[in-house]
């Protein structure tokens, strides 16, 4: 009985430590490479190209309509209850879904003007859908103020693996379509918030926040998530019209191999968002640095090995008609640093209530991003679009730094940052600073 019990104490320690978001978070990114291959055998580089863009739209269109409403939450989960708050949430998602429809529609007419017919309805249910995506980024925000690493990880991992047992089920029964791709998408993210549901288990009935003064909070924030997802999804969206849906494929895949490193991002903001929001001052800016200063440090890592594996893997793993992407993620690679650091930096902006500059920040280096890629996409295909991508995360990178009022000097790695990373990873909390 003594070692049983050892044994569920060692199994919850685990499950309670941040180190199980760092897996999950590895799961999230290494499922599109899971899919990937098959879908991109199955759909061929134009394919792949429109359903990035499709995929990629259906992540940042309710992140736009959701006007910060997960940030918001997630700060008042961090100081107080979130049951209130979160009723106040319910009664607002149903009144997104047609303005969510209407924009794939437009998307659909104007930007990604490749699809077909059956693809094109898949997209615009799969739009509607999608407003169940602020539904899980709200329930993750209560998950992350209740620091429920356990909760998190399963709520992060329950899209993806969903998304990637339909792409499976698809290929099996000869059915894998552009179309049956996106209903799976859309299926796999209503999952995801019935998921959320139970996990929080917050019932509908009861005390609710008064919809004004969330709103306004909300809104604060509301420019800073958007631009943030923006820069990470509306490249993928653009290259379809600046390099083609071919190239677009391309640059996809280099896209999902660079962003794999921010895995310890995710993690990393998860447990210092709280101390973050709960300092001030000179504390608060000596939290600031020693976060990006650990995200470098452990990111290099990954984009070292991914570096070296990728002239191998992306011929093995996705076919030769893909051969062209990896001196595309190579570069794309060279900015995953940046990418990773963006996240964090982004994170303790809004802890210190700095909606504003985060979201000046992220719009600086995405302009510079959208307008690049229109410039060197038309010459260089998918190596133009990636030049253009590190291109803006290095100038978020700096502009992050900058809004944070950090010094070169905090920056500085010592003697003590490596010991740091790991106790955050591992223990989910950091030692005196």
């Amino acid at each position: 009985m003594v070692a049983g019990s050892d044994a569920r104490t060692k199994i919850s320690a685990v499950v309670q430590s941040p180190s199980i978001i760092a897996v999950t978070r590895l799961i999230v990114q290494l499922s599109p490479l899971i899919t990937a291959p098959v879908i991109a055998r199955e759909l061929g580089p134009a394919g792949r190209g429109l359903y990035s863009a499709c995929f990629a739209a259906m992540i940042l269109a309710p992140v736009v309509l959701g006007m910060g409403l997960p940030l918001a939450v997630r700060r008042r989960a961090s100081t107080g209850a979130p049951e209130a708050t979160l009723r106040a949430v319910y009664v607002v998602l149903p009144f997104l879904v047609p303005v969510a429809v209407a924009v794939g529609f437009l998307l659909e007419r104007y930007v990604v003007t490749e699809l077909d017919p059956d693809s094109a309805r898949a997209f615009i249910l799969g739009m509607g859908c999608s407003v169940g995506f602020i539904a899980t980024l709200c329930f993750q925000s209560v998950l992350i103020g209740g620091r429920r690493y356990g909760a998190i990880a399963l709520l992060q991992s329950t899209q993806p693996v969903a998304l990637t047992f339909g792409v499976a089920l698809g290929w099996i029964l000869g059915s894998l379509t552009l179309p049956w791709v996106l209903v799976c998408a859309a299926a796999s993210t209503l999952l995801s918030t019935l998921m959320g549901v139970y996990l929080t288990r917050i019932s509908p009935r009861g005390p609710r926040s008064r919809l004004r003064p969330l709103a306004r909070e909300s809104i604060a924030f509301s420019g800073s998530q958007a631009a943030e997802t923006a820069a990470n999804t509306l490249p993928q969206i653009i290259a379809v019209v600046a390099i083609g849906a071919h190239d677009a494929g391309l640059f996809a895949i280099a896209i999902t191999v660079a962003s794999l490193p921010m895995t310890l991002g995710h993690t990393i903001a998860s447990v210092m968002f709280r101390d973050a929001a709960a300092s001030a001052g000179e504390a608060n800016m000596r939290l600031s640095a020693l976060s990006i200063r650990i995200t470098a440090l452990t990111a290099v890592v990954p984009v070292a090995v991914l570096a070296c594996a990728t002239p191998v893997l992306i011929p093995l793993i996705f076919g030769e008609g893909f051969r062209g992407s990896v001196s595309i993620t190579l570069i794309c690679l060279c900015g995953s640093v940046f990418l990773t650091v963006n996240y964090v930096a982004s994170q303790m902006l809004v802890a210190q209530d700095k909606g504003v500059l985060m979201t000046a920040a992220q719009l600086v280096g995405l302009g510079l991003s959208v307008a690049s890629m229109f410039v060197l996409g038309p010459a260089l295909g998918g190596a133009g679009a990636a030049l253009a991508s590190v291109a803006g995360w290095l100038l978020t990178t700096v502009a992050s730094v900058r809004a944070l009022r950090l010094t070169a000097t905090s920056l500085l790695f010592d003697a003590g940052d490596l010991r740091q990373a790991f106790t955050v990873v591992t223990k989910g909390h950091i030692d005196h600073v």
